[in-house]
């Protein structure tokens, strides 16, 4: 089930229930088509992720990816078109060159960088989505939850507040 509330024009997903939480954000123009097309071929997927429609990758900034795992998500997804086939003069390549600067932040503070998943592909690859989602989530299962982290992370936030 997924409650989504508007707050400041973001949307912040809750996924409820057992599992791992991965949030995948979608180009409405590839990925999401896909992930449509997956839905009427009825394949299987995982239950534990949840798609949030972007017009482009490009729109993902790195400050959403980072909120996402500082709220408990274990897993974020960044799908969009075929690199130099994006509709938005290339956007997609800039998007994919701040994404893979992001892996090393992730690594840096103690995320595992494996938890940021980009993948590039057209519309009607819908097989290619299901696949994608299919081993990122096997992935992130095999993977500790990123609230050890999270909590970790505010405990030593807070002892950093109290030393100063």
């Amino acid at each position: 089930m997924t409650d989504r509330t508007e707050d400041s024009g973001n949307i912040q997903v809750v996924l409820e229930g057992a599992g791992r939480k991965i949030v995948v954000f979608a180009c409405t123009w590839c990925a999401l088509i896909g992930a449509d097309g997956a839905g009427k071929k009825r394949i299987s997927l995982p239950a534990t992720f949840r798609v949030i429609p972007v017009e482009c990758i490009s729109r993902v900034e790195a400050d959403a990816v980072i909120r996402a795992f500082t709220s408990g998500i274990d897993g974020v997804a960044v799908m969009g078109c075929h690199l130099g086939g994006c509709r938005h003069n290339g956007a997609n390549l800039r998007s994919a060159r701040k994404l893979e600067l992001l892996k090393p932040l992730l690594d840096t503070v103690g995320i595992d960088s494996r938890r940021l998943f980009t993948s590039y592909g057209t519309a009607h690859e819908y097989h290619q989505f299901a696949q994608a989602i299919e081993s990122f989530c096997s992935q992130i299962g095999e993977m500790p939850p990123v609230s050890a982290w999270s909590r970790s992370f505010v405990r030593a936030m807070s002892a950093r507040g109290e030393n100063e």
